[in-house]
């Protein structure tokens, strides 16, 4: 087997490991609850885990918390407690424990705890090869005119990743156990708030084919993407000669070709007013009329709606129709930004990093902890999307089976400023979200580029840059001076009235 084994105490895991080694097994060990769950996440293929109660960081129960109820993992977590111990014994167990065994350690009943263990998980194979055996005999029996179709429709769910989506921090275990109560009801509309790159269409995929769908397609519609004229014709279809340009056959529209199915509509915020009142005839009725047709057509469509805006602000600013509002979030789902959900960033990244060596035909040894913490400490203003452009591009050019920090950054700044040209951003100076570096700080480096940097913004018009700056214009020249700054070699013309603010190196 597989063990991890966590225990703070060196001298305990140095002999334990030896013991469980000359028994046969594998044993990794780590120092603490944090390591032990980044270990469980890097190695992937543990059978077992064994962890003390008193650790520093993250403790025993967290631990096995965060495996059994939050990650909902079947491998098997044996707790050590102290003597006498029965509250948090009792707690183990309650949050999936295997069993406990009590210090000072019985080696015979630990080993017998291992067996018990090895022999479940032997059961638990068998049972789910007897199981899978079992569904493909009546697969082969019963599906034969279909089983090609069936086929077809596994590869396209893995495809789109429906099926490893991976849970790993408690505020998107939320957000699955909601999206699982939505799925059974079709009746629901459901609005999925977020930001860009949180995964809102993945969410929306999940609650199609998790639920009951009647063999229906998942349409995708981007409201921002459909062009005003021709949003009835996407939506509704058309007649034959409705309009100039219009087919000789008539065409079915994006409901029709969702009936029984789902119609996702993404970015719904950007909908413009007069069309926002036509979807929400269509979403009352249940039905509507082709363009150039006279025969109104039922349908059976599931709708969810997805948004990065704050629909509520766009109702007030009378940008959102407040009836339609009503009608689509029924079910809401708020998909949280990566960075309000830090421990999704290390375990995203490491699968984001193996599938990307593995195409290589390399494997990934795993993130060093500097690589870790830096990580964990940037902004992610893309969220996921963002970190998996960042890992795939920098281990596709990584020569080595392991990434370092700059590289790590030098692929990061990359989107960041991609991020920041899209979506205009502002560097902000707000000592509440000011982020610094995990090392040093090069305060004067950092000043002198701020200067650098407004002196530009002002085509080195002192006059200006002091007064943006808030200094005295004589501060500002000792500085300029002191820093070696030097500007454009031909100065633009400038105003009359800011005639005295010439070239930096002549008044210096």
């Amino acid at each position: 087997m597989n063990i991890l084994l966590v225990d703070d105490e060196p001298d305990i895991c140095v002999s334990l490991s030896s013991f469980l080694t000359d028994l046969g097994h594998t044993v990794i060990c780590a120092s603490n609850g944090l390591e032990g769950l980044r270990k469980f996440h890097l190695h992937g293929m543990i059978d077992l885990v064994i962890t003390d109660i008193r650790m520093p960081d993250m403790d025993g129960l967290e631990l096995l918390r965060r495996i059994k109820e939050v990650e909902r993992s079947h491998v098997e977590v044996v707790i050590i407690t102290g003597h006498g111990d029965t509250n948090n014994a009792i707690k183990a167990l309650r949050y999936g424990a295997f069993d406990y065994v009590q210090k000072p350690l019985d080696i015979r009943e630990l080993v017998i705890t291992i067996q018990r263990c090895d022999e479940i998980n032997t059961l638990r194979n068998n049972y789910m090869q007897l199981k899978r055996k079992f569904r493909e005999k009546v697969a082969r029996e019963t599906d034969t005119l279909r089983g090609e179709a069936r086929r077809l429709w596994e590869v396209y769910i893995r495809e789109i990743g429906l099926n490893d989506f991976e849970v790993y921090s408690e505020a998107m275990r939320q957000v699955l156990n909601v999206a699982e109560k939505y799925a059974m009801d079709r009746e629901v509309p459901v609005l999925i708030e977020g930001e860009s790159g949180t995964g809102k269409e993945l969410i929306a995929r999940f609650i199609h084919y998790y639920g009951r769908h009647d063999g229906g397609a998942f349409v995708p519609i981007n409201c921002a993407g459909i062009p005003h004229d021709l949003f009835e014709t996407e939506l509704f279809g058309h007649e034959k000669g409705a309009y100039t340009g219009a087919t000789t056959t008539g065409s079915k529209g994006k409901i029709e070709a969702a009936d029984k199915g789902t119609i996702f509509l993404d970015e719904i915020g950007e909908l413009p007013l007069d069309l926002q009142v036509k979807l929400l005839r269509v979403l009352e009725d249940k039905k509507f009329y082709r363009v150039g047709g006279v025969k109104e057509v039922d349908f059976t469509v599931r709708f969810v709606c997805a948004t990065n805006k704050n629909l509520s602000k766009e109702v007030e600013a009378n940008r959102f129709r407040l009836d339609l509002f009503y009608r689509i979030n029924m079910g809401v789902i708020r998909i949280p930004a990566l960075r309000e959900r830090r421990e999704d960033i290390v375990p995203l990244a490491i699968g984001f990093a193996k599938r990307a060596f593995a195409r290589m035909g390399k494997s990934f040894k795993g993130f060093a902890k500097p690589v870790e913490q830096r990580l964990v400490s940037l902004p992610w203003p893309g969220n996921v999307r963002q970190l998996r452009n960042v890992v795939e591009r920098v281990s596709l050019a990584s020569s080595t089976n392991q990434l370092t920090v700059h590289e790590l950054m030098a692929s990061y700044t990359l989107t960041d400023i991609n991020m920041r040209n899209n979506e205009k951003e502002v560097l902000s100076l707000d000592g509440q979200k000011l982020e610094l570096p995990d090392e040093s700080l090069d305060l004067e480096k950092f000043t002198k580029c701020i200067i650098q940097r407004a002196l530009e913004k002002h085509g080195w018009n002192q006059t200006l840059t002091a007064k943006y700056l808030g200094i005295s214009r004589r501060s500002l020249q000792g500085r300029i001076k002191k820093m070696e700054l030097s500007g454009p070699s031909r100065p633009s013309p400038v105003p009359p009235q800011a005639a005295d603010t010439d070239n930096p190196g002549s008044e210096a």
